[in-house]
């Protein structure tokens, strides 16, 4: 029988579900037979509801970012409560042998679940960015294994675990979603057409404003991060000079805010195929976040380099170091500069070859690391113990009914 691997998610970011469908593209698509992949895509709307009221307020919405993983672990079970049906149901019906939680939400969840149901499922938590993982490891349940970007990475993380845990730290590539590769190949015309399409269903008879001699930026980051560079997009619409597209994701209040300003065009929560028609459109795109399966997605684009106003400070910093140690783009907080920095590459492309060599450099890389991403699930299952499962549960049960449980109880 094969084992069975599954690879969860949570609508909780657009980059945790990135890394979801990369990793089941990379695993399913192995010739290795042994092991069966699925996904898990938790749909219910809590936590997508609280996260586009919390989009509102930046302040707010960097506090929670900051301190994400010390209020899950004060607050466990209200935060738990909405995955944990789902989660139960499908613990007792698929019986996975191996969990990949790509949002740690995920994690502390099936491992509160692991431990009171008795199950010998092994759970690996997902690590997404590059540099210290403190927050993945410190605050959240000590889970089977943690996959990383890299060996930094993966030498940080070391740190926090016991010395028994050093080999549970693996490595893992992403491979974006096909249709970034499909339309950095993509003809001049076919993207117009695409273009224009969207842009008319997405802002109306204002898409008839579209100004084809002027050049193109786009601004992407996230729900709720668009808004930090509010004040340089308002900064380039008065200059006349350009088209601004400005994808604010669920920030419906940004929308309103900037969308009537001259030669702005608004695009709400994006699916990848269309944001990959703006990608592929754009002169150029200034991020207000820099979370690596947008930076991968842009890489494999590789139109122009990355031009980076803002990000998540502390846990986005070692990606900034990324963009200088790579070359592949620049960090300018400064609106004045950014505005002459962008000038300068429209006037000068040329000069900025080395930056877009670069990226295809680092994404060939990514797409080689991807392609071995088999060998730590590999690992995983030749390391799994042998249990009899219904022995382990009902031991488990034994000792429920002695009195554990706790606030749990109900769930069993």
């Amino acid at each position: 029988m094969k084992n069975k691997v599954v690879i969860t998610g949570v609508e909780a970011g657009g980059g945790h579900v990135a890394i979801m469908d990369s990793l089941f593209k990379t695993l399913s698509g192995h010739e290795d037979k042994h092991f069966q992949v699925e996904k898990y895509y938790s749909k219910q709307s809590t936590y997508d509801n609280l996260y586009r009221i919390i989009a509102r307020s930046p302040l707010l919405l960097e506090f929670l970012h900051y301190s994400s993983i010390k209020l899950v672990h004060w607050f466990k079970p209200l935060v738990m409560l909405p995955e944990m049906k789902g989660s139960k149901k499908l613990l007792k019906e698929d019986k996975p042998q191996v969990l990949l939680c790509t949002h740690p939400f995920q994690s502390l969840v099936f491992k509160t679940l692991k431990d009171k149901m008795g199950l010998p499922v092994e759970i690996v938590t997902v690590i997404c960015d590059y540099g210290d993982p403190k927050e993945y490891i410190k605050y959240a349940p000590i889970v089977d294994y943690y996959i990383v970007r890299d060996e930094d990475t993966r030498q940080k993380a070391l740190k926090y675990l016991p010395p028994e845990k050093t080999d549970s730290v693996l490595i893992f590539g992403t491979a974006v979603n096909e249709v970034f590769e499909k339309y950095h190949h993509a003809s001049h015309e076919r993207v117009e057409d695409e273009f224009k399409e969207l842009l008319t269903q997405a802002n109306c008879d204002k898409a008839d404003q579209f100004d084809e001699a002027k050049p193109t930026l786009l601004f992407i980051g996230g729900s709720g991060w668009v808004r930090k560079s509010n004040r340089l997009i308002q900064k380039l619409s008065q200059t006349g000079k350009y088209n601004l597209l400005v994808v604010c994701g669920k920030d419906e209040a940004l929308k309103k805010e900037i969308c009537a300003k001259p030669g702005v065009f608004c695009f709400g929560f994006l699916e990848q195929q269309k944001l990959a028609v703006l990608e592929a459109r754009a002169d150029a795109a200034i991020l207000s976040t820099i979370a690596p399966a947008t930076m991968y997605e842009l890489l494999t684009i590789n139109k122009y380099p990355l031009f980076v106003h803002r990000y998540h400070a502390r846990q986005e910093q070692p990606h900034i170091k990324l963009l200088s140690d790579w070359e592949i783009g620049f960090y300018e907080p400064d609106d004045a500069a950014m505005m002459e920095r962008v000038d300068d590459y429209l006037a000068n492309p040329a000069n900025y070859q080395k930056n877009i060599e670069n990226g295809a450099k680092r994404c060939a890389e990514e797409k080689q690391k991807a392609a071995d991403n088999y060998q730590f699930i590999q690992y995983v299952l030749n390391n799994r113990d042998v249990i009899d499962l219904e022995e382990a549960r009902a031991a488990h049960q034994w000792a429920n009914n002695r009195g554990g449980g706790g606030w749990m109880r109900h769930l069993g």
